[in-house]
């Protein structure tokens, strides 16, 4: 009878589960890149990608542009599409053209790329979005990777996440 009142305390201490998190425990700084962000409770974050249960992610990926050819970086973010494309065919089938949207990131000017895709032809539809933008001498592009299952829940805490984006000021060179 003991032994039945501990398997049944077990159970309801599994199902209860941890408690959420708190903002600061899921908040990432990141000074090298020169980011700080905050993860959606129950999400996974290991060097500047976080990931959500469901298999969505989020990348970030930061390039200094100091030594960069003046045009690519004056045609900015344009000259980049041909790479954003490249990378999401090489990951994904794109189902058509991308869309293009003027919008922020931590209160700078960015443009946002959204391109619908697949990850085998018969699967449902899917986006990768990426978010561009310039602060100072260095670029940086997000990239949301949405699984097709996940895409209605994890959309928008990853929105969030970019809502609340942060620059950090670092010591790279021209900052």
């Amino acid at each position: 009878m003991r032994w039945l009142l501990v398997a049944a305390l077990t159970v309801a201490a599994a199902c209860g589960g941890r408690p959420p998190k708190s903002e600061a425990e899921r908040t990432v700084s990141d000074p090298v890149r020169g980011i700080r962000y905050v993860v959606p409770d129950d999400w996974k974050s290991f060097d500047a990608e976080i990931r959500s249960p469901a298999g969505s992610m989020l990348t970030v990926r930061v390039y200094d542009l100091v030594e960069a050819e003046k045009r690519f970086v004056a045609g900015l973010p344009d000259t980049l599409i041909p790479q954003l494309t490249e990378w999401a065919e090489m990951y994904y089938l794109v189902d058509g053209p991308y869309t293009r949207t003027a919008t922020t990131v931590a209160a700078i000017p960015a443009t946002e790329f959204d391109y619908p895709i697949r990850v085998r032809p018969k699967d449902p539809p899917s986006k990768v979005v990426y978010w561009v933008v310039q602060r100072k001498t260095r670029l940086f592009v997000l990239r949301a990777a949405f699984a097709a299952d996940g895409l209605a829940k994890d959309e928008p805490a990853l929105r969030e996440v970019v809502a609340k984006w942060e620059f950090l000021d670092t010591d790279a060179p021209g900052e």
